[in-house]
């Protein structure tokens, strides 16, 4: 985890869930939904068109890797993916898992709100960095 210093503000150093070749994949300090996450591009590009093409073919095996991980550990059913780069401008995509029922977990109730629209930025809970490893340390196990 070399020279992320320009990723800096998601803390990759103490936040990383899984570490891949060229992404790496954090959980996400305002969770809407119980597993979000941020996954990014470990070197600086400004647009999602400046993926080079064996970073997308490593995308789709983590795309695979954090469904069957919020599908197994939370019993997530869909997923929604954004790319925003407004603030933060360089690649990566917020991950949200969608749930139709709400779930008790790390001492959190944890409802879904706005499912099966599309998930809502501003419904997010502002968790303890604690309870933030709590869950990324059952999730990348």
């Amino acid at each position: 985890m070399n020279n992320l210093e320009f990723m800096e503000k998601f803390k990759p150093k103490t936040r990383c869930i899984k570490e891949f070749e060229h992404w790496i994949v954090c959980i996400r300090a305002k969770q809407v939904t119980l597993g979000d996450a941020v996954i990014l591009l470990k070197r600086q590009a400004e647009s999602v068109g400046d993926i080079l093409e064996e970073e997308i073919k490593e995308f789709s095996i983590i795309i695979k890797w954090y469904e069957e991980v919020c599908i197994k550990k939370f019993g997530a059913i869909k997923f929604n993916y954004m790319v925003l780069m407004m603030k933060d401008n360089f690649v990566h995509y917020h991950a949200f898992p969608r749930y139709d029922k709400n779930l008790d977990l790390f001492g959190i109730e944890w409802i879904d709100k706005d499912y099966p629209a599309i998930v809502n930025l501003k419904e997010t809970k502002e968790l303890s960095e604690e309870k933030l490893q709590e869950i990324k340390d059952y999730m990348s196990k």
